[in-house]
């Protein structure tokens, strides 16, 4: 039977939570994980493929899966729809969601739930496909609420601990704050649109802009008050200033979970509805000023805080909000193509740096305070070389006109699109991210610093276990790695020129 690829590369992870979630104790660990890894990576190789038809080839595959259901003048069809920058994130979540499961192989081997943690993984993948693949607002809601149900599942993970069970509540609390935000946009768009399909919504959105309603008793641009709205979904999920309290509480869950959530699904959806629902943003300029500048104050806070921080995970968290500010700004000042080249940049460097601390926790017999590290470039080589790698990513190193790393290039068009915006808030958001590009390059340096170098501070019985990383933790490191070296440097001309 002939599967269209388009459907695969959705439901091939659903097929794998299945299988280990349902046959675990049947089917054992070591075939809860070579399902689960499989069909992952199997996604991730048809997501490539669907990147030539879509992104190279100039494609666009819509495929109706079945009609929804019908409630009054609502009609609501389940289907794919994927478009280059579909395409884009499909490479992002399947690559970095195979990468995060065969990693898992070897960070989990002794628990005693792998099958429902490599579950749990793969639902949390397909959550996400669902809502980058989505037709409709309704379609995307669903998925959207499936990455925060699977984010509550995976943070409480070790449901034993009851600062896990803190944080995982805390997590599904705060982004119900955003996702009535959401909810309330997904009404606004179907009271002035009458449907919720973007093929009806962006089309109609020029000749409504003008356009007003009555909402808590008073009069509002119609459009500008639906985006914001929906920003507010996404200011929760995406953990931007005010909504961000769940994100370093986040770090409870075990860390290939942390790369996860904070490299490719959950914190890049807010990024990528607003890319999605550019065409509604760019007919309400308050809200793209709200954007913007909600973006760079979560950009300049979230580095300032990072730079205090001790705990390894918690630094790198810090500097996932601190990235994602730099993404809404870029959105809020239209430069849509320099917010999803950063998307797909980050990435690869900070699931690099997470699977790295990951790899560095692992050989501290779990130790996550940097004050009790040090000195350990010698024993964990590796594991050295790759933490350097995303360090020099994320602190976005190099020269220009001669090559840089991945963050080099997207922070840079991100900061030139602002400061070439022709608006007041362009260049604020340019100070304060060049700032932060400085707040980053310290802290990075600061967490190789006391981690690697200098003298140990650990006791004498955890200097005497510290070791590298199995062969199964640091292979998925490899192409992260050449995603964080390459990436920016190869893919800078398809998002520069747009």
């Amino acid at each position: 039977m002939h599967i269209p690829l388009e459907i695969a590369v959705v439901f091939l992870p659903l097929m794998g939570a299945f299988f280990a979630g349902f046959g675990g104790k049947r089917l054992g660990d070591r075939s809860a994980q070579i399902i689960t890894c499989t069909c992952l990576c199997a996604a991730a190789v048809i997501s490539i493929l669907l990147f030539q038809r879509v992104a190279l080839d100039g494609e666009v595959i819509d495929h109706t899966l079945l009609h929804w259901f019908d409630s009054g003048t609502l009609s609501v069809d389940w289907a794919l729809h994927i478009d280059t920058l579909t395409a884009i994130m499909l490479i992002v979540v399947n690559g970095v969601s195979s990468m995060v499961h065969i990693y898992s192989v070897g960070y989990m081997s002794h628990d005693k739930s792998i099958p429902r943690f490599m579950a749990y993984l793969s639902l949390f993948t397909f959550f996400m496909l669902m809502l980058i693949t989505s037709a409709n607002l309704l379609q995307m809601f669903f998925g959207w609420e499936g990455v925060g149900l699977a984010s509550y599942l995976l943070i409480n993970f070790w449901y034993e601990k009851v600062s896990a069970n803190n944080a995982s509540i805390k997590a599904f609390l705060v982004n119900r704050v955003g996702d009535f935000g959401f909810l309330l946009g997904i009404f606004g768009c179907f009271l002035i649109f009458g449907s919720l399909e973007f093929k009806v919504m962006f089309p109609a959105a020029a000749g409504l802009a003008s356009l007003s309603f009555v909402f808590l008793g008073h009069t509002w641009p119609a459009l500008t008050t639906i985006c914001l709205l929906l920003f507010i979904g996404a200011m929760g999920k995406s953990a931007q200033l005010g909504l961000h309290t769940w994100l370093p509480d986040a770090m409870e869950g075990p860390t290939p979970v942390s790369a996860l959530i904070h490299a490719a699904t959950m914190v890049t959806a807010g990024v990528f509805m607003v890319a999605r629902l550019s065409p509604l943003f760019e007919y309400a300029p308050g809200a793209l000023m709200v954007v913007t500048i909600v973006g760079a104050l979560t950009c300049i806070t979230a580095a300032s805080i990072g730079l205090t921080q001790f705990d390894i995970k918690r630094v790198i968290a810090y500097s996932t909000m601190s990235q994602l500010g730099y993404m809404f700004f870029a959105l809020g000042v239209s430069a849509y193509s320099a917010a999803i080249f950063h998307l797909m940049t980050h990435a690869f460097f900070k699931a690099l740096l997470f699977l790295g601390a990951g790899s560095v926790i692992h050989a501290m017999s779990g130790e996550q305070d940097m004050r009790k590290m040090g000195g350990l470039w010698k024993k964990i080589p590796f594991t050295y070389a790759y933490m350097w790698i995303g360090s020099l990513a994320l602190a976005g190193i190099g020269i220009d006109g001669i090559f840089g790393m991945a963050g080099f290039y997207s922070k840079d068009l991100i900061l030139e699109s602002a400061i070439a915006s022709n608006t007041w808030y362009g260049p604020v958001a340019y100070i304060l991210g060049l700032v932060a590009a400085f707040m980053t390059a310290f802290y990075s340096w600061r967490l190789i610093l006391m981690t690697f170098h200098g003298a140990s501070k650990a006791d004498h019985h955890v200097q005497d276990h510290v070791h590298e990383s199995p062969f199964i933790m640091l292979l998925p490191l490899v192409p992260l790695a050449l995603g964080a070296i390459f990436a920016g440097w190869y893919a800078f001309d398809w998002f520069a020129r747009t």
